[in-house]
């Protein structure tokens, strides 16, 4: 990119303007265009499976849980030492949560913990672990305890004060007219700020999606974690004309594809219908399965596989015949940041015994 003459580029213009750039990509996707940057290398997924990690009353076996993310960890990186390739033991790692389901689904508190144990063992301080959300009222909502001290897993939304303030990083935003100006923020801007959790606290990010279906974009899974995650002001892309642009060029960030290591979906539990807020349980079914890879677009493309059989298996119409557009996925894959082609996905299964 080339910079005018004794003016230096600021960060943040050449974030928007980088921004600017994908946005273009998806609009041209989605009018039929053809652009596709799709990657034509394999994306490897890691499905892992125990049939009683989980009971009928819904209680979690986290030993359990952590073989199987030791199993589904060795796997996908054929290595002994499989953290090793993602985190060191120097990082600020941030374990990005979901917990909008409140209070009957958030990411499960067994993973969080197995996976903390596992950044322990490799070195991670405890206190350099942060446990985060965009909102402190989901959190608590979903039983996190709330800790900013330096001592501990810290765990906090993104909207937790620190001097008063929200934390969030003016420097980095994602800038965007092409939304429903009527659901913006009260100030009408058409910016959206990036946490500062992501941007300064954390040098990686594991990104810890639930299964579960979205009344609008059809899915929650890694992409949409990430999308309404990380920024605010984002509601005004809740639109079906809208929403999936919008998820498919935030996730083309550079920042997201530097900083974001790693993608787990908790499959332990998950919501067929009714999402993404389920108001019964009746909606929640069991694949006692987890998924882990480096790829979000692979990853949600095998969840939103899993979610469309359990909705056929109870006689439920698919999810595009709901009228959600559901479009995100293949966006992103058409704008480079993953594969949504089954042939380019390698799905190994490993099931565990009792």
């Amino acid at each position: 990119m080339r910079r005018t003459k004794g003016k230096k580029l600021s960060r943040r213009k050449f974030i928007k303007k980088s921004i600017g750039t994908a946005v273009g990509v998806s609009l041209a996707v989605k009018s039929g265009y053809g652009m596709d940057f799709e990657s034509k290398e394999k994306s490897k997924v890691l499905e892992v499976f125990h049939p009683n990690v989980i009971s009928k009353n819904r209680k979690i076996d986290q030993a359990i849980v952590r073989r199987m993310i030791q199993q589904g960890m060795s796997g996908l990186t054929n290595s002994k030492n499989p953290w090793m390739q993602f985190i060191h033991p120097g990082d600020r790692v941030g374990l990005k949560i979901n917990t909008l389901g409140r209070p009957l689904l958030y990411t499960h508190d067994e993973l969080i913990q197995a996976i903390v144990e596992e950044l322990k063992d490799i070195g991670v301080k405890e206190n350099n672990i942060i446990v985060w959300d965009r909102y402190e009222r989901h959190m608590l909502k979903s039983k996190f305890t709330l800790n900013t001290s330096e001592k501990g897993i810290r765990v906090y939304g993104t909207d937790t004060r620190i001097g008063g303030k929200k934390r969030l990083d003016s420097d980095v935003v994602y800038r965007s007219d092409l939304d429903n100006s009527e659901k913006r923020n009260p100030e009408n801007s058409t910016d959206s700020t990036f946490s500062s959790i992501f941007t300064q606290e954390c040098d990686k990010i594991i990104n810890l999606a639930i299964l579960k279906d979205h009344g609008l974009a059809g899915v929650t899974l890694c992409l949409k974690n990430l999308a309404y995650g990380i920024s605010e002001n984002n509601a005004r892309f809740h639109g079906p004309e809208h929403i999936g642009p919008f998820i498919s060029e935030f996730c083309t960030h550079p920042l997201l594809k530097k900083k974001v290591v790693l993608h787990i979906i908790d499959g332990l539990e998950g919501c067929f219908d009714g999402g993404p807020v389920p108001d019964n349980t009746n909606n929640l079914f069991t694949p006692k399965k987890l998924w882990l890879g480096t790829d979000p677009v692979a990853l949600d493309t095998v969840g939103r596989r899993v979610i469309e059989t359990e909705r056929k298996k109870r006689g439920l119409p698919s999810l595009q015949e709901t009228g959600r557009p559901i479009d995100h996925i293949e966006l992103s894959a058409a704008q480079g940041v993953g594969t949504c082609k089954p042939d380019k996905i390698d799905l190994k299964k490993i099931q565990l015994e009792e």
